[in-house]
C-alpha cells in the first residue's frame, strides 16, 4: 500500500508541472530592448568590413568629396572614417544612432523612389548596439561642431566640439559585448583584406570622391579624384594594364549604363573580376553577369571569365533594394532588357574592334606600320585559355589585338576574323609506315642555358625584306603538335613548348616591379618560411619584391607587368622553387613559364596557330628553356620521295 499511496500524488503533481512548463515555454513576451537591439545589428553588423560598408554609405550620402578611413587590429579594437560632407547638427546626433532615424525618407512613397545607399536607419543604430561608437560632426554653415559618446547604445555625453567641416566616426571593441561573435573574426590580416576589399568596391562608382586608407605594409593608400576609367585602371591594375580597358556607354527606356571593357586578352578563371552595379551598389545579380559572359564568348572559351565592370542607372521605381540587409540583391523589372543591351553593347564594341583589325589586314605594311608589327611582339600569346576541343566549325578568333582599343597592326589577327577554309592535313594516326627517320630535328646550336635577358625577337634576328614569306596552319595532331606549312616545308611545332618558350622571353625582359594595389598574401610552412627569407634578393632582382608579414605569413608587394597573365600559378612557384641554389633566375622563369603555358590536349584555332607559329619560327635559339628543340621539319621532296613520287 505505501507504494501506491506514496505514487499517487507523483502521478497528480507531474501533469500540474508539465502544464506549468507549456505555459512557460509557450508564453509570448517583448524581448528587452538590449537585446532585440543586438538581434538586429547582428544581422546588419557580421565583420568589421560590414561596419566600414555602412560608414563609408552614408559618407557619400552626405556628398563627401574626400574619405579617410583608418583601423588597429583588423578593425576590431578601432575603426575611424572622416568625411568632408554636409555634416549634422546638435540635434541629428541626439536622433542619428536611434534605431530606424534617417534622413533620407519620411515615406513609403519615398521609399520606393529612394537613390540613396542607405534609408533604413539601422546602420549607427547597429554599430551603436555592438561598439562603443563616438560621432563628432560639424553641420556645414556651422562655426561649431558637436560631439556625441555612445555606449551600449545610451547616449553618455554630448558636448561642443572643434569645427571640423563634415563627420568622424570612431567605433571602438567591436562586439566587446557580443563574445560568440568575436571568436568567430577572423585573423586581423584578413580582416584588414576584407575592409580593403570594401573600401574598393565601395570607391569603384564614386570616381569623383577621394579615398584614402592603410595598404598592407603600412604604406597610404590613396584613390585621388579622378575619371571612371582611370579608377578602373587603378582598381584592376593588379590585374590587368590600364590601357587594355574601354569605356562604352548605353541607354534604354528607364535606364542607362556604363561598361568599363577589358580586352579579351586579359582573362580570369573565375567571375569575381566582373562587377555590377545598380544605382551605385554592388549587387549579386547572374543574369548581368552572365550578359557580359554572353558578350565575350566569342572570343574567350576554355572555361575562362573577362574582367568588366557593369554600372547601371535604373530608373528608383523599377527597383527594390529593400531585400537584403546589405543590399546585395535587387528585385528588378525590365531585367530582360536590360539583358539584352548590356550584351548588344559589349558584343558591338568588340566586333567592331574586330572590324578596324579586318581592315588594317587588307592593307600594305607601310614602314610605320611594320615597326609597330614588330612591337606588337611584346604583347601576350593565348591569353584567353585554349579550348579542350577542337574549334567549331565557322568559329574562330584570336587574342592578339592592342590594348587600350588602339589601331592594330596589320600583321596580328583579332577577334571576329573568319576563319581560313581549310581542313586539317591529317586526321589523326597514320596506318602507313611511320616516316619519322626522315624527319629532322632542329639543331640546336649549343645545350647551354638560354639568354639571361632576350632581346625581342626582331631585334635579335630582323625581318627580312619585304613581306613574311605566308603560312599555313593546318590543325593540331595528337592535341600536341600543330602543322604549319611555310614556302616547301610542313613544320611539326609542340605548342606547350613553343608557348612556354614565348613567355619564358617575355618574362625575363621585364623585370621592373610595379606596385599591386592589393598585395598577394600567402602562408608558408617552417621550412618555407625560412628558404623565402634566404632568397628575397634573388626574387627582388627578378621584379619580385616580398615582404614578410609575420611568422610563416608573406605577401608580394610588387612585380613586373608581364607576371598579369601568370599570377594564378606564381605563388605556388615562389614555394617550390625555395631550395634551387644554381641558376636561380633561370629556374625560375622556366617553371612559371612551364605552369603558365598552354597544355597538350589543348586545340588552337587557325589564327591562333599561325601566330604562334610566326612568332616562334623567328627565335635563333628554338628550344624551350629546359633544351628540348621547338619543332621538326619534313620538306616537300622528302614527302614525295617516301610515297614513291620520286
Amino acid at each position: 500500500m505505501e507504494p501506491q499511496e506514496h505514487q499517487e500524488p507523483q502521478e497528480h503533481q507531474e501533469p500540474q508541472e508539465h502544464q506549468k512548463h507549456q505555459e512557460q515555454r509557450t508564453g509570448i513576451a517583448l524581448l528587452p530592448p538590449e537585446v532585440s537591439r543586438r538581434i538586429a545589428a547582428g544581422e546588419v553588423i557580421e565583420k568589421p568590413a560590414s561596419v566600414v560598408r555602412e560608414l563609408l554609405d552614408n559618407a557619400l550620402d552626405a556628398g563627401s568629396s574626400s574619405i579617410d578611413i583608418s583601423w588597429e587590429n583588423g578593425g576590431s579594437d578601432l575603426i575611424r572614417v572622416r568625411d568632408d560632407g554636409a555634416g549634422m547638427s546638435r540635434e541629428d546626433l541626439l536622433l542619428c544612432w536611434q534605431t530606424h532615424a534617417t534622413s533620407k525618407i519620411r515615406s513609403l512613397e519615398d521609399l520606393e523612389r529612394a537613390t540613396s545607399l542607405g534609408f533604413r536607419g539601422e546602420a549607427l543604430a547597429s554599430i551603436a548596439a555592438v561598439s562603443d561608437l563616438t560621432i563628432e560632426s560639424t553641420m556645414k554653415g556651422q562655426s561649431s561642431g558637436h560631439r556625441a559618446e555612445i555606449r551600449d547604445a545610451e547616449l553618455q555625453r554630448l558636448q561642443p566640439a572643434p569645427p571640423r567641416p563634415g563627420t568622424a566616426i570612431t567605433v571602438a571593441r567591436l562586439f566587446a559585448n557580443m563574445p560568440a561573435r568575436k571568436r568567430f573574426l577572423s585573423r586581423a590580416q584578413n580582416e584588414s583584406q576584407a575592409i580593403r576589399e570594401t573600401i574598393l568596391e565601395k570607391a569603384f562608382p564614386f570616381p569623383e570622391v577621394r579615398f584614402s586608407f592603410p595598404a598592407a605594409g603600412g604604406r597610404q593608400e590613396v584613390l585621388p579624384e579622378q575619371t571612371l576609367l582611370e579608377r578602373a585602371g587603378q582598381i584592376f591594375s593588379r590585374i590587368c594594364p590600364p590601357q587594355s580597358l574601354t569605356q562604352l556607354q548605353g541607354s534604354g527606356e528607364g535606364f542607362s549604363c556604363t561598361v568599363i571593357a577589358a580586352h579579351p586578352e586579359v582573362i580570369r578563371r573565375n567571375r569575381k573580376a566582373i562587377h555590377i552595379y545598380i544605382n551605385n551598389r554592388r549587387v549579386t545579380e547572374f543574369k548581368f553577369v552572365q550578359a557580359v559572359e554572353y558578350a565575350y564568348q566569342d572570343v574567350q572559351h576554355g572555361g575562362v571569365f573577362p574582367v568588366a565592370a557593369v554600372f547601371l542607372t535604373v530608373n528608383p521605381e523599377l527597383t527594390d533594394f529593400n531585400i537584403h540587409p546589405a543590399k546585395r540583391e535587387v528585385r528588378l523589372r525590365r531585367a530582360a532588357e536590360i539583358h539584352h543591351r548590356l550584351v548588344d553593347l559589349l558584343r558591338s564594341h568588340l566586333r567592331a574592334f574586330a572590324l578596324r583589325a579586318a581592315q588594317w589586314e587588307t592593307r600594305r605594311e607601310s614602314p610605320e606600320e611594320s615597326s609597330r608589327s614588330e612591337a606588337a611582339e611584346s604583347q601576350p600569346l593565348f591569353p584567353r585559355g585554349p579550348s579542350n576541343q577542337p574549334p567549331p566549325e565557322g568559329r574562330s578568333g584570336s587574342p592578339f589585338t592592342e590594348p587600350g582599343g588602339r589601331e592594330p597592326s596589320p600583321s596580328r589577327s583579332f577577334p571576329g576574323r573568319p576563319p581560313a577554309n581549310r581542313t586539317p592535313a591529317f586526321g589523326g594516326p597514320s596506318r602507313r609506315e611511320p616516316f619519322q627517320h626522315t624527319l629532322q630535328a632542329v639543331p640546336s646550336r649549343s645545350t647551354g642555358p638560354l639568354p639571361e635577358n632576350p632581346k625581342h625577337l626582331d631585334d635579335e634576328r630582323g625581318s627580312p625584306p619585304g613581306r613574311e614569306e605566308e603560312l599555313l596552319f593546318h590543325g593540331t595532331v595528337f592535341g600536341t603538335f600543330n602543322l604549319v606549312e611555310r614556302g616547301e616545308e610542313l613544320y611539326m611545332i609542340d605548342q606547350h613548348a613553343a608557348h612556354e618558350r614565348l613567355l619564358y622571353d617575355r618574362l625575363a625582359s621585364d623585370r621592373i616591379p610595379q606596385k599591386l594595389l592589393i598585395p598577394e598574401e600567402f602562408e608558408t610552412t617552417p621550412d618555407q618560411d625560412q628558404l623565402l627569407e634566404n632568397h628575397q634578393e634573388e626574387y627582388r632582382s627578378l621584379g619580385i619584391i616580398l615582404e614578410k608579414d609575420g611568422p610563416q605569413r608573406w605577401r608580394i608587394t610588387a612585380l613586373p607587368g608581364e607576371y598579369r597573365l601568370c599570377r594564378e600559378t606564381l605563388i605556388e612557384t615562389v614555394l617550390e622553387l625555395g631550395g634551387i641554389q644554381e641558376m636561380f633566375d633561370r629556374e625560375f622563369l622556366a617553371r612559371i613559364a612551364c605552369k603558365a603555358a598552354i597544355k597538350a590536349g589543348d586545340y588552337l584555332d587557325s589564327i591562333t596557330g599561325e601566330e604562334l607559329a610566326r612568332r616562334v619560327l623567328k627565335l635563333e635559339e628554338p628550344r624551350c628553356p629546359h633544351g628540348r628543340p621547338l619543332w621538326i621539319t619534313v620538306n616537300r621532296a622528302q614527302l614525295e620521295e617516301q610515297i614513291g613520287r620520286r
